[in-house]
């Protein structure tokens, strides 16, 4: 019996020194690209095939440098994305102007056939005037509750919606889906995913959110406890409801520590696809 104990102990040890290393050693510097159809019968043939960029919560500055950031633009750039889109969070309250600099000349490199969009998070609102002058300095259109008709054609688009923050910011869901045309396809992007229960009722078939994370350190019992205010709820991966989709990002940044678990940082590629 007691050989077994020790075996047992000596096991969670190994597994938990392994775990560690992992994560604040190797995963926090991989960058995965996620693939993602998105399929609907609201996707006409003009547009199936459209390559959407998305990424989110950088903080960058606090764990993410220059170098790393190098690799994110390069690796979005190599697949020559029809649109970007950014989902909040440029960087933490310790910002300095040189990292400002560094920022502004890694963003204003993506470029994108039909245009890039952002939407703020939390700690844009808490600089906004800043974050709003990088983006728009980098070619960045921030949508504040409202609706981009996206035109490939005269006769093909879709409706792109920024909502702002749930968390720092005052978003206004009515608003944001007042002109959208119900039978045109329509992709939200908001950057707290809790507001994903405000938008039932409205036509949003895609939902990128990020703000969590995707938990960062991700262990689906304990995290349960350990949720920050906007994705109390939702919080990591898909939820499908009533045929609308909440796609939670895990972010390209770290925020408070420097590790991973679970939840690599990613950019996320989708393509459309007429059904």
């Amino acid at each position: 019996m007691i050989k077994r104990i020790v075996i047992i102990v000596l096991c969670l040890i190994t597994v938990i020194t392994v775990s560690w290393h992992n994560a604040t050693q190797v995963n926090p510097k991989q960058l995965n690209i996620r693939e993602e159809k998105i399929v609907s019968g609201k996707i006409d043939e003009d547009l199936d095939g459209l390559l959407i960029s998305c990424f989110s919560d950088l903080y960058y500055g606090e764990f993410i440098d220059k170098s790393f950031m190098d690799d994110v633009i390069n690796k979005i750039s190599s697949f020559k994305p029809d649109v970007i889109i950014f989902g909040g969070d440029l960087f933490p309250a310790s910002f300095t102007e040189g990292q400002y600099e560094e920022l502004k000349q890694c963003l204003s490199q993506l470029k994108a056939r039909y245009g890039k969009y952002a939407v703020l998070g939390d700690s844009d609102h808490g600089s906004k005037d800043k974050s709003t002058a990088l983006l728009e300095e980098c070619g960045f259109r921030i949508l504040n509750n409202e609706k981009k008709q996206i035109n490939i054609d005269i006769n093909s688009s879709f409706d792109l919606v920024g909502i702002d923050s749930l968390i720092g910011g005052d978003p206004d869901v009515a608003s944001s889906f007042s002109t959208v045309d119900p039978a045109t396809f329509t992709l939200a992007v908001t950057h707290c995913p809790d507001l994903f229960d405000q938008t039932e009722g409205y036509s949003c078939d895609y939902m990128f959110a990020g703000h969590s994370r995707g938990g960062q350190i991700y262990l689906p019992l304990i995290n349960i406890f350990f949720r920050e205010a906007g994705c109390e709820k939702y919080y990591h991966g898909k939820t499908n409801r009533n045929g609308s989709t909440l796609d939670i990002t895990n972010g390209v940044g770290r925020h408070n520590k420097d590790a991973r678990l679970l939840a690599d940082a990613e950019i996320v590629l989708y393509t459309l696809k007429a059904q």
